[in-house]
């Protein structure tokens, strides 16, 4: 098992998808399960939580992640995120995709509390993080935002920053025995490189 943690827009989920392929694990984006669960309460009519939620099944039936990207759905997931009700709904679903993955080599789980709570007997717990300016810069790109939405940005993702490392539930930090990658001065690869490098130190069969 592979833990990665880290900020918005640090890269994790990056990593996790490139990881994934390299190795041929399994991977889960954790946030994408807060996202599905924001996006269907707001279609429920507010904050409310919504019906039972089949993430397999939603998955399957929506390949275009588009609609969970937007800043409302951001703000209302990490809003969501602090539920106590609504972690351990989702705490169970994260631990079996862990130590059960689909093609049984091994899994890759992303996230703001892996390492620490999900799963805290990962063989490799890494923990990604970058410059917030650099961070607000990557935002945009992916959301084809405009230079102008810049500075919103920067304060939105700082915003969440204090939302997701001072909640009383689960919040974002290190775990001790995780290795720091920044990456406001490397690129993808680089990234890539430096985790797979750490990674086959610590598990023997890749």
């Amino acid at each position: 098992m592979i833990a990665i943690d880290g900020t918005a827009g640090s890269g994790k989920g990056t990593l996790a998808i490139s990881l994934s392929k390299k190795l041929n694990f399994d991977h889960l984006d954790t946030g994408l399960l807060y996202r599905i669960y924001a996006f269907e309460s707001i279609k429920e009519g507010g904050k409310k939580q919504p019906t039972k939620i089949n993430f397999n099944k939603w998955l399957r039936n929506n390949k275009k992640l588009d609609c969970l990207r937007s800043e409302k759905i951001s703000k209302l997931a990490s809003e969501i995120s602090q539920s106590v009700d609504v972690r351990k709904l989702l705490l169970s679903y994260q631990r079996n995709f862990a130590n059960n993955p689909p093609k049984g080599k091994g899994s890759i789980i992303d996230g703001r509390d892996i390492g620490t709570i999900i799963i805290p007997n990962a063989e490799v717990k890494l923990f990604i993080d970058a410059d917030v300016k650099i961070r607000a810069y990557r935002r945009n790109k992916q959301l084809k935002l405009g230079s102008s939405d810049y500075y919103n940005t920067v304060k939105n993702i700082k915003k969440r920053d204090t939302q997701d490392s001072e909640r009383n539930i689960s919040p974002l930090t290190p775990a001790v025995d995780s290795f720091k990658i920044d990456t406001s001065q490397i690129n993808e690869t680089q990234v890539l490189e430096i985790a797979l490098k750490y990674i086959r130190n610590r598990i023997d069969f890749i």
